[in-house]
């Protein structure tokens, strides 16, 4: 018991009390951790361990800087944590009690074990003992330490016995956040109430408590390791009369999104934070033709915004999901589509696939083809968009025209053209009916 104590005791005051944590995460699943503890150093060469870490700590990204004097000689990170079978390697040729659930005590020199029996030597031979049988194995105290959690240790040299300030930095993996959207689309009006969460996730097997919480997005170059260790494996507010939730602002090439109040984040825990409060947008519901075969398909739906302070926005906009929900005739909710968006700046139009439209439909025919050898080749297209909704719509109708050379000829309707190889015809359609439009490709093949 007496040995017990001490080693209570030796944990206890190599665990300091940290100040303020500094969490600094980036969307691609890793945290800058910085924590300042104080800690009594002792005159000449000495070690100090930490043990409150990270599990997913990168070991080669680890930094202790002092406000005194102090080099820092060797540091080291322990990771081969206890559990039974590792305990049990440390007893080999050892004695050991054994206690089996019916209470019988056997006692001798543990020669092998593995998940099935244990194998131990006495006075009259050797006992084979299934582990299912085994109720408990009592052990010497080890002479080494124990290590239950990751474990930092550093060896240091100080010129004078004080109380240090000890700043400490690294990367850890294991914790990521992502924006998610909730757009409710108004069909009327065309417009979307657009609102965001922060959505952090931490399995680096660490609490963080009252943590100074900052979040960047942007996409990072990162050199890939060769290998991983276990642990590896395994906006300003918009129009906001409350508190400044996150400010967003600048950070090099990327976007910095600042938590305006502590933020405590246990392991194995998802945590949301609002940071866009709901927010009027103008936008636009377009339905699109671009690929399509000889049979009638539904048209792809997207809903489009400019992400600009004209539309009601104006603000970089992290990747993550948007939900879009509208009313229904009983003012309720109900979900109409999801997609992803990238990092969006200022000014960018953000288009969001809903998904297929039941009552639109399209087809692409290829009519005529011709070609006169190493001189041209031409195709007469036609396609139809028939509209089966009792409001007459508009159809972005997307064509490619050639690789090189190419020209749009004997058009029935105008169309400009979207780049190298595309052309646009917005065709409107009138409710329940279909129109068609047709073309010829020509290819200057010389």
């Amino acid at each position: 018991m007496k040995q017990l104590k001490l080693t209570l005791l030796f944990i206890f005051i190599t665990s300091p009390l940290f100040s303020q944590t500094q969490l600094t995460v980036y969307n691609h699943g890793e945290a800058l951790v910085k924590e300042q503890f104080a800690k009594q150093v002792a005159k000449g060469i000495s070690e100090i361990e930490i043990e409150d870490v990270a599990e997913t700590l990168n070991p080669s990204s680890v930094k202790l800087s002092a406000k005194q004097d102090l080099q820092i000689l060797e540091q080291n990170y322990r990771y081969d944590l206890v559990d039974q079978d590792k305990l049990l390697k440390k007893y080999l040729d050892s004695q050991v009690s054994v206690i089996l659930r019916n209470n019988d005590k056997m006692t001798g020199k543990l020669l092998s074990f593995d998940n099935l029996v244990l194998v131990i030597r006495n006075k009259k031979g050797i006992d084979i003992i299934q582990r299912g049988h085994v109720g408990s194995i009592n052990c010497p105290i080890p002479a080494e330490r124990l290590y239950v959690r990751p474990t930092l240790s550093w060896r240091v040299n100080s010129s004078v016995a004080e109380n240090k300030t000890l700043d400490l930095s690294y990367l850890t993996g294991g914790i990521e956040w992502k924006a998610e959207y909730v757009a409710v689309f108004s069909e009327e009006d065309v417009e979307l109430e657009l609102s965001s969460w922060i959505n952090l996730d931490n399995r680096s097997g660490k609490n963080f408590n009252d943590a100074k919480l900052k979040l960047v997005a942007g996409n990072l170059n990162r050199a890939q390791p060769k290998g991983r260790s276990r642990y590896q494996e395994n906006a300003v507010m918009l129009r906001a009369e409350a508190i400044s939730v996150v400010e967003e602002r600048s950070f090099f090439e990327y976007h910095l999104y600042e938590i305006g109040f502590p933020v405590s984040v246990h392991n194995r825990e998802e945590k949301q934070i609002q940071w866009l409060n709901p927010t009027k947008v103008k936008g636009r519901k377009r339905y699109t033709f671009e690929r399509g075969g000889p049979n009638l398909s539904s048209l792809p739906v997207k809903i489009q915004f400019r992400n600009d302070k004209e539309s009601g926005l104006g603000i970089p906009l992290p990747a993550g999901i948007v939900r879009l929900f509208m009313k229904d005739a009983d003012e309720a909710l109900e979900l109409i589509g999801e997609d992803r968006i990238n990092h969006k700046s200022k000014k960018e139009w953000v288009s969001l696939d809903v998904g297929k439209a039941f009552d639109v439909k399209g087809k692409r025919e290829v009519l005529d083809r011709r070609s006169k050898k190493d001189k041209y080749q031409e195709e007469d297209i036609k396609v139809t968009i028939a509209n089966r909704k009792d409001i007459a719509i508009e159809v972005d109708v997307i064509q490619a025209g050639g690789y090189q050379n190419w020209k749009i000829m004997n058009e029935s309707m105008p169309y400009s053209k979207l780049d190298a190889r595309r052309v646009l015809f917005v065709v409107p359609v009138p409710a329940d009916s279909e129109v068609s439009i047709s073309y010829t490709t020509h290819q200057n093949l010389r």
